[in-house]
């Protein structure tokens, strides 16, 4: 995913091919999601890529914008503002299937009562040498858990790595450890309502708080290996820069 930044002093605008972050000495640092590029995407995708051919670039993006407008609008709520379905002249602002996982994404606070400790937080660390946006950390329960938004029709391997790096990412720079993780997946085909503490079963129509039967630091022992390979991939590490003017007058 590239980056994109305004700097009117200069009258330019800076596109960058990759997502990273810095470190207080100006060090640029992969993002966890750019690590799992490298990482095999699988038989199921490449039967994807085939069947859909030259319209998968569209079809991800249209994706990719679809789960933008749901963090974007998860992260207004969870602020504590009211989100509403049409503007001031009666313009819709979302899609339907935007609201209907607002909806879905509702549910999951009104029955699971989580109590929000952060919410779309970036982190980088020099020592685990990547950094990353985590969508909330709350707790349920008693107990910190880190959740990551998914609405992507499958999950897959890299969603779980990416929230184990995210959780010793959050170790690594807070002294209150991360105890459980799990994807809030808005495109679920569960179709029954169970919540059941006590076995980590949290689930509505249409969505689940899907958890994992490692741990996520065993998951992290493969996220290192998928990020030495990476490495030995980018030994010199830094995004590259397009820059463009600001402004166009013929």
């Amino acid at each position: 995913m590239k980056q994109i930044f305004h700097k009117p002093e200069a009258k330019q605008i800076n596109i960058l091919d990759s997502r990273f972050y810095q470190n207080e000495d100006g060090q640029y640092l992969p993002s966890v999601t750019t690590i799992l590029d490298v990482y095999p995407k699988g038989f199921g995708f490449n039967q994807w890529l085939q069947d859909v051919g030259s319209n998968a670039s569209a079809v991800l993006d249209r994706a990719a914008k679809f789960g933008s407008t749901v963090h974007g609008a998860a992260e207004h709520l969870n602020a504590g503002h009211e989100l509403k379905w049409a503007d001031e002249d009666g313009n819709a602002r979302f899609a339907v299937d935007e609201w209907k996982a607002l909806l879905k994404y509702a549910e999951f606070w009104k029955l699971c009562t989580p109590k929000l400790v952060a919410n779309e937080k970036s982190l980088c660390s020099d020592a685990l040498g990547y950094g990353g946006t985590l969508d909330m950390v709350v707790t349920i329960g008693g107990e910190l858990w880190l959740i990551d938004i998914k609405t992507s029709n499958y999950l897959h391997t890299t969603h779980e790595l990416q929230l184990s790096a995210y959780a010793e990412l959050w170790n690594d720079t807070h002294p209150d450890k991360i105890e459980r993780t799990g994807i809030l997946w808005l495109k679920a085909s569960t179709k029954t309502t169970k919540i059941d503490l006590e076995r980590c079963i949290f689930q509505g129509n249409g969505w689940q708080l899907k958890t994992f039967d490692r741990h996520y630091s065993d998951a992290f022992k493969i996220f290192k290996h998928v990020h030495a390979i990476w490495n030995e991939e980018n030994p010199n590490y830094k995004p590259l820069n397009q820059i463009y003017p600001d402004t166009i007058k013929l």
